[in-house]
């Protein structure tokens, strides 16, 4: 399976800089070009702005601004696809699902990787490349009334939980999803993190990984 994918639980300057060199790593060139989705219109640009000051330390351009919402330009499609990276942003995951749909972007976004293109996730983001959005329950976040169908990129096998390290009784919350939902999960502190490069799955720092209603740390 050809797929070149990066989970963040959080970036911060200087945080992750062991993420960040297996990032540049993946993508193999220099300097990137990254495109950016927000999770929700950002008007002035706020996150926008904190993201390519982040990108810039790392000697890549995110250069492509492509909001779902108020700003959608559909004529900028090509140019966000023909980035070498794609970017998407933490936030609000339901509300994120829910314009990826909207702008029909899954099969857009699984093609983009199949033919060799970089997702990077970073917390909702990261949760949206995985089969489905329920960790985000864990994290806190409200189920929308709107939103019944939880599907996702479905780009791996595995769920994915940032934040691990400010949730609450977190350990025993992902052996509970790992037998309800009968998948895989990882727990992910802000500053680790996973680099999926083909079939080859890495994990960045301190882990919790749980399956089959065990739960065991992953240290690197």
């Amino acid at each position: 399976m050809n797929r070149k994918l990066a989970f963040y639980s959080d970036q911060q300057i200087g945080q992750s800089s062991a993420m960040d060199e297996q990032l540049i790593n993946l993508i193999d060139k220099q300097r990137p070009t990254i495109g950016y989705i927000p999770s929700s219109t950002d008007p002035e640009r706020i996150w926008f702005k904190q993201q390519q000051i982040y990108y810039q330390s790392l000697g890549a351009d995110l250069s492509v601004y492509f909001e779902l919402e108020i700003e959608y330009a559909p004529s900028k499609i090509n140019e966000l696809f023909a980035c070498d990276a794609i970017h998407l942003s933490g936030g609000r995951t339901y509300n994120f699902l829910y314009w990826l749909r909207k702008r029909e972007l899954f099969s857009s976004l699984r093609e983009y990787v199949a033919n060799g293109g970089v997702l990077i996730g970073v917390s909702a983001g990261a949760i949206l490349m995985t089969p489905e959005i329920s960790t985000t329950h864990i994290c806190g976040e409200k189920p929308s009334d709107d939103i019944k169908d939880l599907s996702s990129l479905n780009l791996v096998d595995f769920a994915f939980l940032p934040h691990v390290n400010k949730i609450e009784s977190a350990e025993s919350k992902m052996v509970e999803y790992s037998v309800t939902r009968g998948r895989k999960i990882f727990g992910c502190k802000d500053g680790d993190g996973i680099i999926v490069n083909g079939e080859n799955i890495e994990w960045i720092g301190n882990l919790l990984f749980a399956e089959n209603g065990k739960l065991e740390s992953l240290v690197i």
